[in-house]
């Protein structure tokens, strides 16, 4: 069974990550004056997840004497990902509407079909769809490590 602080402290890492990713890339002027740069760097932000869920993965693995099975990673990887999703919520919500209001129009002027409530969807369901991800390929390699001494 994964240690709940484990899961915690993996999730805070997840999510606090991302937020510390996207405050960068707002002072850097990726998400207003130079909107075509953030588009390319958003996607450093995977790598806070991929870090935590493959710790929360190692710590269960160490714990269970070298083995992980399929449902404690899952277990972990959905935990973590769901203490990203809310983290990422709640940030957005306030990114969107008290720190960056004009990232959304900014958005709709280039074209694109976005609006806040659907920013909000995005970031919970790709908080559990790309957490999943990353939690099966970890586990496959993980466990295709088998005992380590």
């Amino acid at each position: 069974m994964p240690d709940p602080r484990t899961i915690l402290l993996a999730g805070l890492l997840s999510g606090g990550g991302a937020m510390a990713w996207t405050l960068f890339e707002f002072a850097m002027g990726w998400h207003n004056q130079n909107l075509d740069v953030g588009e390319k760097t958003g996607f450093v932000a995977i790598i806070f997840p991929v870090i935590a869920i493959v710790w929360a993965l190692r710590r269960s693995r160490q714990a269970a004497g070298g083995q992980v099975t399929w449902r404690s990673a899952f277990t972990s990887g959905l935990g973590v990902s769901a203490i990203s999703a809310a983290i990422g919520l709640a940030f957005f919500a306030a990114y969107y509407t008290i720190i960056n209001p004009g990232f959304v129009t900014a958005m709709q002027a280039r074209g694109a079909a976005v609006d806040v409530p659907s920013q909000l969807a995005a970031v919970v369901i790709g908080s559990f769809v790309v957490g999943m991800a990353i939690t099966a390929v970890a586990t496959l390699v993980l466990r295709k490590g088998g005992r380590r001494p």
